[in-house]
């Protein structure tokens, strides 16, 4: 090391006597470190150590009156091991950083240079950080860059690497697409290694903030430093900048470009002339284009913004849809229909014609021809394939090979189609329809930007639509759940009623005086009531726990070897004294034994649910119950002559709080033919109905005789 020398110049920072003695005590102890970084600190071609951080220490020394011995230049990691472990006292031109603060003390920053990113020449002409994900950047490894790239970017592909100018060779031949560099070092290097593929892409907000670090342990050491720094003047440091910092872009006349500019513009002036008059026709066409693009634009833009109008307008999906057909004739279309798909069915929701006269067309193809999933129509072609389809050109040859008969043709060729397009309306998944529109103006076509603004449309309106279904489904919902508790609290208060009126009449029994005898035949009477009553309340609580037990999927069966004959016997001479206050007679037709492997008591329950039912609505007409017996399905069935339903009743009874009357003529909490189906199901069985109004039901249970493994519920 270079030994020091003290107070060989006039100092200038105001120093106090400790630390101008503590500043001589250790005055052959203090070392400088440095680290191989140009342009801010190197070992010039002369052998002597250069560079801006150098400069900067040349100067602090002036200020101080002292020299720092000098250790020999290393890289950065050593530099940094150096003084972690105390072999090394101060150094210049470092950047804090979190994990630098740990063992060092910084000065203020003495300058900050910019961070810019460069690339190749032909490659980016701007490029930010947020840009270069998937790209190869090179960073000088464990500089202060390389620390704020890592913690702030780290989804970027970082390529460290020992040294500056390591990185921009690297850039230079293509083994990396972009560097991140302090401006000084760029300029330093392009310039020096005549590096002219490549130019500035960028800025980052990262600055190297240069500072003079200190030992953590000697912060006497670190407010001299400070001090010395405060008497540099903003001249000197401008004189600094100025050497080290300097524009490294290649002049222009230097570019290759500019001569073979120079050579065509002398070679063919008349060619350039030529070409700038064809050019200037064609970028009066490009204009004429991107004009009417842009009003295109305006103009969808316009109308998907009236489309969210509409939708967003009310829950009523009839109401919403039948204006989005009118918005979109008014828009980019002569007609169009709305078709939606429930249960299965398609039906025609919504229809638009451009001519008010030719609207009656669109009613008579509804009613006549509706989409369907099997048809050759194009809306029936969606349904299938859940694909939007494009019909630029449509021939009459065309509309009749889609169309189910030449009527339907003919109805089709009336509305005027020449071009088509027919969209799926698809939410979570699921196809909720098919929005069809048609062009019958000669020299109008759909192509794929209309193709495109239909999806988007399409996309709008299956949110909306099904979140008016959603909303409807909600509302149902709720009435039907306050119709429930309703019933059930009427269902409830029943039994409680006529229990309360017999515990009234038994008080009043036993309050006879002691003179007189109880009458014990009026006990047993009112002790039977309140047994009815109570097996009543019990029947109720108990469809409850069911339907709550199917709810958590804990609906289990016990089976056992069970004769059918036998539980429709029972459950029949346990329903007598119903049946005989009701006025019905029951038939029982059985070919007995029907054996099979069931749950006993839950097919009790089926057969007194059926019974119950047919008891209920039978109007003291005749019932019949029959078990018809076969190799591997029994057959129970259940027939009523009573009111009946009307057939689109048939899917929904079997359903929880369901019911095809009205819940004030008829008691029960609408639970009995559901749990019936749960049971039916999980036996592996089937449960339908037939009825006709006025006429009666007829219930059909389908059970095999012995199932390997119970199904869940349905």
């Amino acid at each position: 090391m270079l030994g020091p020398r003290l107070f060989q110049g006039r100092a200038s920072a105001p120093l106090t006597p400790e630390e101008r003695e503590w500043l001589t005590s250790h005055a052959d102890s203090l070392v400088l470190g440095t680290y191989a970084n140009s342009p801010l600190s190197f070992v010039s071609d002369k052998g002597e150590i250069s560079g801006m951080a150098v400069d900067y220490v040349r100067l602090l020394e002036r200020k101080l009156g002292f020299e720092f011995r000098r250790a020999p230049p290393v890289i950065i990691r050593e530099l940094l091991k150096d003084m972690r472990e105390g072999r090394v006292d101060l150094t210049s031109g470092l950047t804090p950083t979190p994990e630098r603060s740990e063992y060092l003390l910084f000065s203020e920053p003495y300058v900050r240079i910019p961070t810019i990113i460069i690339v190749r020449r032909g490659s980016w002409e701007t490029l930010s950080l947020e840009q270069m994900k998937g790209l190869r950047v090179a960073v000088g490894e464990n500089f202060g860059a390389h620390e704020y790239l890592k913690r702030n970017h780290p989804e970027l592909q970082l390529v460290p690497v020992p040294n500056d100018l390591e990185g921009l060779m690297r850039l230079s031949t293509g083994e990396v697409d972009a560097m991140v560099v302090h401006v000084a070092a760029a300029s330093f290097y392009i310039s020096r290694e005549n590096l002219t593929n490549l130019h500035v892409a960028g800025r980052t907000p990262y600055q190297y903030e240069l500072a003079m670090a200190t030992r953590k342990d000697e912060p006497i050491l670190h407010r001299i430093v400070q001090k010395g720094l405060d008497q540099v003047t903003e001249g000197e440091k401008q004189i600094i900048w100025t050497r080290w910092i300097y524009e490294w872009e290649m002049p222009f006349y230097r570019e290759p470009s500019f001569w073979r500019f120079v050579a065509l513009l002398v070679i063919g002036v008349g060619v350039v002339v030529g070409t700038v008059i064809t050019w200037n026709k064609a970028l009066k066409q490009q204009v004429r284009a991107r004009t009417a693009d842009l009003a295109a634009a305006h103009r969808n833009v316009s109308f998907l913004a009236e489309t969210s109008v509409i939708l967003s307008e009310t829950l009523d999906y009839k109401a919403m849809l039948s204006r989005l057909g009118e918005l979109c004739v008014r828009h980019f279309a002569d007609w169009c229909v709305i078709d939606l798909v429930t249960n299965g069915q398609s039906r025609r929701i919504a229809g638009a014609h451009v001519s008010p006269a030719k609207r009656p067309l669109l009613d008579k193809l509804a009613e006549r021809y509706p989409a369907w999933v099997g048809g050759p129509s194009p809306a029936s072609e969606v349904l299938r394939s859940n694909q939007p389809r494009l019909y630029p050109e449509i021939s009459e040859e065309d509309i009749r090979a889609t169309s189910e008969s030449e009527e339907h043709a003919q109805l089709i060729l009336a509305l005027g189609t020449r071009s088509a397009v027919a969209v799926p309306l698809i939410a979570r998944g699921n196809t909720l329809g098919v929005l069809t529109l048609g062009l019958g103006t000669p020299g109008r076509r759909y192509g794929e930007k209309e193709l495109e603004l239909a999806q988007e449309v399409a996309r709008r309106a299956s949110i909306a639509y099904d979140n008016a279904r959603l909303y409807q489904q909600a509302q149902e919902a709720i009435r039907i759940r306050d119709v429930f508790l309703m019933v059930a609290a009427h269902e409830l208060r029943t039994p409680l009623t006529s229990l309360k009126l017999r515990l009234s009449s038994l008080h009043r029994l036993f309050q006879t005086p002691p003179e007189q005898t109880v009458p014990t035949d009026a006990i047993f009477r009112e002790l039977t009531r309140l047994e009815a009553q109570a097996n009543r309340l019990r029947a109720l609580i108990e469809q409850l726990l069911d339907v709550s037990h199917i709810s958590v999927g804990r609906f289990e069966l016990m089976r056992e070897e069970v004769d059918l004959c036998q539980v429709v016997q029972e459950v029949v001479e346990d329903l007598r004294e119903q049946l005989s206050r009701s006025g019905s007679q029951v038939e029982v037709r059985t070919e007995c034994p029907v054996v099979g492997y069931w749950d006993r008591l839950r097919l009790e329950q089926v057969v007194a649910n059926l019974l119950g039912n047919a008891i209920k609505f039978g109007e003291g007409k005749p019932l019949e119950v029959r078990v018809e017996s076969g190799p591997e399905v029994v057959r129970l069935i259940v027939r009523d002559q009573g009111i009946g339903f009307p057939s689109e009743a048939r899917a929904r009874i079997f359903e929880k709080f369901e019911r095809a009357v009205s819940e004030r003529h008829y008691g029960g909490l609408g639970l009995g033919l559901f749990i019936a189906r749960q049971i039916v199901e999980t036996h592996g069985g089937t449960i339908s109905v037939e009825s006709t109004p006025g006429e009666g039901s007829t219930f059909i249970v389908a059970l095999p005789r012995r199932v390997e493994r119970a199904s869940p519920p349905s």
